[in-house]
């Protein structure tokens, strides 16, 4: 089968690579769609992003990483009985499986596991000839980790089901009550997805920052409230007049700098949350003042299983718009075309790319 290999940093090639067996407690996907993430970019540039989130640390990146864990498909083929029913299901794929057994795990935080193999990453499989990836045209899940789609939900949207839970699974941790006052920091597709989110739960209003038109234009298109191109306004001035001097309750942020952390602890309101959604290796400069009264920070990874099952309510019901998001699309044998367009994204006005198998 054709597979998008990353052979080590910034060398992504389209090869032809061994269909993957089932295992006994796997079913085989004919891969749909599989989304471009952020993420793939970093790993593409030879970071570990999943390790930084989840272990606090670099790891080194395997070779010959098939790229890919936003994807959704057709189930073609089981591994035994026990999953032959989910044959001809359209399905997302949850891409991790942890150990079960770990401090976390025992507590309903799988998403912290340190033992986890993670579909697209590299991470925890030991040694391969190929990791298994959605930006190929078959691969292999866990039965468990397969999610049936409702008819109403196209396998675009589903593949951006990760982005969707990782945005769930963040308004849920930042403690979030309507009417709650948000400021998302940064619009690509964790950003709106939190932001339709918020709006759905009952938020009062929400901001949403970014230096680029083409996701504060889709921003429009949801329902923000305030889209605003941070290179063309004063944002701290133009958020504490809209909220009365009072700033606001929740700040996502999904830039990561010092100046998003500085303006994020300027517009929280005396109790507000500030949630972390980059971890990076950016040295970040506060005064104990910026965290007077009882502002808080807080950091925040992946998702939980539950969080997928919310996701596919909210695309079921219609209550969030991923379409909006999709950008660009290219087939497999352009997949260097597609990492190319998210890599120049102020030029390509990128926010989702899709590599359809």
């Amino acid at each position: 089968m054709k597979a998008a290999v990353l052979e080590k940093p910034r060398s992504l090639r389209l090869l032809d690579v061994p269909k993957p067996v089932c295992k006994s407690d796997e079913v085989l996907i004919k891969v749909k769609a599989c989304g471009i993430c952020g993420s793939d970019i970093r790993y593409f540039n030879g970071e570990n992003p999943w390790a930084l989130h989840t272990l606090g640390k670099q790891v080194e990146n395997p070779p010959n990483i098939i790229l890919g864990h936003e994807f959704a498909g057709e189930v073609v083929d089981a591994g035994s009985e026990k999953f032959s029913c989910l044959i001809g299901k359209r399905v997302f794929a949850e891409p991790y499986n942890t150990c079960g057994v770990c401090e976390f795990c025992r507590t309903g935080k799988f998403n912290l596991c340190r033992d986890t193999r993670h579909i697209g990453h590299g991470a925890g499989w030991g040694q391969m000839d190929y990791f298994p990836g959605g930006m190929a045209e078959y691969c292999q899940l866990w039965g468990t980790h397969a999610y049936e789609l409702p008819n109403n939900v196209s396998y675009e949207e589903a593949a951006l089901l990760d982005p969707l839970a990782v945005s769930v699974h963040a308004v849920r941790m930042s403690g979030f009550t309507a009417p709650s006052d948000v400021l998302v920091i940064g619009a690509g597709a964790i950003g709106l997805c939190i932001s339709q989110i918020a709006k759905v739960y009952g938020a009062a209003r929400i901001f949403l920052t970014d230096v680029y038109d083409a996701p504060l234009s889709a921003a429009s298109n949801v329902g923000v409230h305030y889209p605003i191109n941070a290179d063309n306004c004063d944002v701290n001035s133009f958020v504490l007049d809209k909220t009365r001097g009072r700033g606001v309750d929740i700040v996502f942020d999904t830039v990561g700098t010092q100046q998003s952390q500085t303006s994020a602890l300027q517009l929280l309101a005396c109790s507000g949350t500030l949630v972390n959604l980059v971890a990076n290796n950016t040295k970040i400069t506060h005064s104990l003042m910026d965290l007077s009264g009882e502002r808080k920070i807080m950091g925040c990874a992946n998702n939980n299983y539950d969080d997928v099952l919310t996701g596919i309510r909210l695309l079921e019901g219609e209550l969030v718009n991923l379409k909006t998001m999709i950008t660009h699309r290219y087939p497999l044998t352009d997949v260097n075309a597609g990492f190319d367009a998210m890599e120049q994204k102020a030029k390509t006005g990128a926010i989702k790319v899709m590599i359809l198998p």
